[in-house]
């Protein structure tokens, strides 16, 4: 119908009329247009807020996962410094704890933080989306920051390799046993570990004592401990850092989804 009004404009030279079929058509596809960018930007809108949300949510259990790494490297720490000590006293001194806190020493656990979200965002190329350039820079800088520090967090030193090579076999056995350290879950799911504050082997003297001594007396062992327990403090430090990093990253995220 249009088509054929703006021929017979065309044929009758009535060129007023052929600029104004000409004005309609421009405007419709102007505003065809806009409406196809006002949708398409409704939509990355929306795609940004539920991007946050998910970056919030992955945040949060980070922050909880990074709790449970600190308790968890307190927990080697202070079994750490109880075989420092008692490599300090006489042998005859020593008793099964210090089997237990010279391998407990040695523990260590795997890193692993949530990143989903943020994989999915860079697959789909949905970052701009987010928020401005600042938000952007802030969102890489974390995660680029939890890769550094995965290296190092998730290390082991020396000290586990050596231990467990002199404590003997069926010691370490009995001590996985009666001082477990499980996998467990929390309310979502993720991998929680559990581990025993305190227990008793109940092994005679005959075992134990021969064991002791045999750690005890381990060349370089004491050396080897020490590093470990700065490798823990230095662990410590990086956690509290994350800690802080994850929680103004947050922060920041809910600003703006305000």
């Amino acid at each position: 119908m249009a088509i054929r009004r703006f021929r017979q404009h065309v044929s009758d030279h009535n060129w007023f009329a052929v600029a104004i079929d000409l004005a309609i058509v421009v405007v419709g596809v102007f505003l065809g247009i806009q409406a196809s960018n006002w949708n398409q930007r409704r939509i990355d809108v929306a795609r940004g807020r539920t991007y946050r949300a998910m970056l919030i949510d992955d945040v949060r259990d980070n922050q909880q996962n990074i709790a449970m790494r600190m308790a968890y490297f307190r927990h080697v720490r202070s079994n750490s410094a109880a075989a420092l000590d008692a490599l300090d006293r006489p042998l005859s001194a020593l008793d099964e704890q210090f089997l237990i806190n010279a391998y407990q020493a040695s523990q260590s656990i795997p890193w692993s933080m949530k990143r989903t979200t943020y994989d999915q965002i860079m697959s789909s190329g949905a970052m701009k989306d987010l928020g401005d350039q600042s938000l952007q820079d802030q969102i890489a800088n974390y995660y680029f920051a939890e890769s550094v520090a995965a290296k190092f967090l998730g290390a082991t030193t020396p000290y586990r390799d050596h231990a467990r090579a002199i404590i003997p076999y069926p010691i370490q056995q009995r001590i996985r046993e009666a001082c477990p350290e499980k996998l467990g879950q929390d309310a979502r799911g993720a991998p929680r570990p559990e581990w025993t504050e305190s227990c008793t082997l109940g092994l005679p003297d005959g075992v134990l004592r021969p064991a002791i001594a045999q750690v005890y007396k381990a060349s370089g062992l004491k050396e080897d401990l020490t590093l470990a327990m700065v490798d823990v403090d230095l662990k410590l430090t990086s956690l509290q850092r994350a800690k802080d990093h994850a929680a103004a990253f947050q922060r920041a995220l809910e600003d703006a989804q305000s």
